[in-house]
């Protein structure tokens, strides 16, 4: 039995008896962790589960950095949650459990939470909080795909994982990150041959993916995969695009000097993908020799020799070169993945900024890219960015004056979700006043979102833009083209500061939403204060008076008479919503309210909708109804 557990989605495994008696597979992405589920995940691989997909997502991180700021917990002090999420991830590699097959992400632990120090000698006491007793083996574990940001987390697995036969690992940035342990281990590394056959001997395989910025970090990996001497197949990944420092041409010298073990035991399968800045253009003539500099290298390549490839790419200056033979996609210069070209058959989403040839990308896109069901278009946040860029008004024209291409047309089979923006985050939005640009971007948005033939996942970074779309662009869209849409996300402007329309600009959410997609299901809003998306803060007439008005007013609303109006507020929301949207079943809000609301607001739902399931922190507010 394999069970998917999602943020949208609350089972039995955060209550105290768990009911999947017959359960094997676990997968948690962008799981919400509490104290009770993670006690749960430690039975799960001490007596039940065979495989684990896990991941710490930001959210987590968040919700510890929010309790600092908020004041629940001080600066230097680890709650409970933190303390028993450590204590989980040190089982994962001890006695206390069972797994075959483990999938860890914790890259997006930037020192927030401490996990990559959870086998640290500092740490004795998760030793003692395992009965007391020193764990130190996990014997059953036999495939472990880790993403990770510090490799000494990776050495320190590999002393507990003996039985090991797979390896993955993918680091969340740079291979070496900045961290003072490894200013002392970089100088230790030589070039001798010391293998770690004494501590994995089963493995097998081994795959490193990472970005590599200069040298010293290149000697860290020389020195990862001379440990690997022994294993049967290797595979490295390397992004080498950011680097300052490594400015040669990446070659068979290259290739044999950084990623190979200087001794070849039992090696019978070698991949590798190494895509690199070229600080000069390369011709036909430079790609052969590349090319033929394998060949030469008979020691390490033999057969493999006749598959490397070799390819240049003009407009981003990039060399990329793969042990495979790829069939490169017809694609145009607005892809901004292209670091990623030759995995473009594996993506699920493409992320593009507006160019004026888009129109023949998109006409051809189900048959280029059959595979990817989502699409991601850079639009400009704000006039601060477009500032920075004075074409992009050009690009948007362009897009318009292409009548007679009849852009409006083109119908997107595959593609399920759009996304339009940078990304969506906590912080403050920006506020675009040009009315020539809003209405340009209005008509750009009714013209892609009419394309996907049914669109599911509707994420516009800001709200704003979808009032400006039915205001300015409703004409353009196509006949029932935001019926489809079950799941949209939209940034919020504060309801505490700005001027008197940004902050009323939520009162229009519900009544947009359930006008022009009546079918929703599930709603993520991203906001800068507080879960209530309407406003009561009073209208300043002076402008110049307004930034002082607006402090007294965030002073006044820990004050329990404007709690009480808040709890109110976010009631008659709440209401609303699954009045006007009959279909509507999950909500989900990102941002910090005052500690002092999160009882109130939990009082007010668990009241006013006695069957549903709630799960509030001061950073974030999820209600199942």
């Amino acid at each position: 039995m394999e069970l998917l557990l999602v943020t949208e989605t609350y089972l039995s495994i955060h209550e105290k008896n768990i009911r999947f008696i017959n359960l094997k597979r676990l997968i948690l992405t962008q799981c919400y962790f509490t104290e009770r589920l993670i006690e749960n995940l430690s039975l799960l691989i001490q007596y039940q589960l065979n495989e684990l997909i896990l991941t710490f997502d930001k959210d987590i991180i968040q919700l510890y950095l929010c309790e600092q700021w908020s004041g629940i917990s001080r600066f230097g002090e680890e709650s409970n949650l933190i303390l028993k999420l450590k204590e989980f991830v040190f089982k994962l590699f001890s006695v206390k459990c069972q797994l075959t097959t483990l999938d860890l992400d914790i890259s997006n632990d930037y020192d927030s939470i401490g996990i990559h120090t959870c086998f640290s000698l500092s740490s004795n006491r998760y030793l003692n909080l395992i009965n007391n007793k020193l764990v130190t083996y996990c014997t059953s574990l036999r495939c472990l795909r880790i993403r990770l940001i510090y490799g000494v987390f990776l050495e320190q697995i590999i002393e507990r994982v003996p039985s090991l036969e797979i390896l993955s690992v993918q680091f969340a940035c740079s291979l070496v990150k900045n961290w003072y342990l490894y200013e002392q281990q970089i100088k230790r590394f030589s070039p001798s041959v010391v293998n770690w056959r004494d501590k994995i001997p089963k493995l097998k395989s081994f795959s490193l993916k990472s970005e590599v910025h200069d040298n010293d970090e290149l000697i860290y990996l020389k020195w990862i995969v001379n440990q690997m001497s022994y294993i049967e197949k290797l595979k490295i990944h390397l992004d080498l695009k950011k680097s300052k420092t490594i400015n040669c041409v990446i070659d068979g010298h290259f290739v044999h000097k950084y990623c190979m073990p200087d001794i070849l035991i039992n090696l019978i399968n070698f991949d590798f993908y190494i895509v690199s800045k070229c600080i000069f253009l390369l011709s036909t003539n430079d790609i052969e020799k590349i090319i033929d500099s394998f060949k030469t290298d008979q020691y390490v390549f033999n057969d493999q020799s006749t598959n490397v490839n070799c390819y240049f790419d003009p407009i981003m200056s990039h060399q990329h070169l793969s042990s495979t033979i790829i069939n490169k996609p017809k694609i145009f210069d607005g892809i901004i993945d292209y670091p990623n070209i030759f995995d473009l058959q594996h993506a699920r989403y493409i992320n593009v900024d507006l160019r004026p040839s888009i129109y023949l990308f998109l006409k051809q896109f189900d048959v280029l890219f059959p595979h990817i069901d989502c699409i991601k278009f850079k639009m400009g946040t704000g006039t601060h960015e477009l500032d920075n860029e004075p074409d992009h008004d050009i690009f948007l024209q362009s897009l318009l004056d292409l009548k007679h291409c009849r852009l409006q047309d083109i119908h997107l089979r595959h593609v399920t979700r759009l996304d339009f923006g940078r990304g969506i985050y906590r912080g403050q939005t920006s506020h675009d006043q040009d009315m020539y640009r809003i209405k340009l971007r209005a008509e750009v948005l009714a013209h892609l979102i009419s394309m996907p033939i049914q669109l599911i996942h509707l994420r516009v970074e800001q709200f704003e833009w979808f009032i400006h779309l039915i205001k300015y662009a409703f004409d353009k869209l196509r006949k029932s083209a935001l019926t489809t849409v079950r799941h949209a996300e939209f940034r919020l402007h504060s309801c505490h500061i700005g001027s008197n329309k940004l902050i009323h600009d939520g009162k229009n959410l519900i009544y947009l939403l359930s006008t022009y997609t009546p079918y929703l299901q599930t709603l993520r809003l991203w906001r800068n204060d507080d879960f209530p998306w309407t406003s009561i803060r009073p209208s300043y007439k002076k402008k110049f008076l307004r930034h002082v008005l607006c402090r007294r007013w965030i002073l006044s609303l820990r004050k329990p008479e404007s709690i009480a109006q808040h709890v109110t507020l976010f009631e008659q929301n709440l209401c609303e919503l699954v009045e006007q949207l009959k279909e509507f079943v999950y909500l989900d809000i990102y941002w910090y309210t005052d500690p002092e609301k999160v009882e109130p607001y939990r009082s007010m739902v668990q009241k006013r909708f006695p069957n549903s399931q709630l799960h509030i922190e001061i950073s974030r507010f999820r209600l199942w109804f």
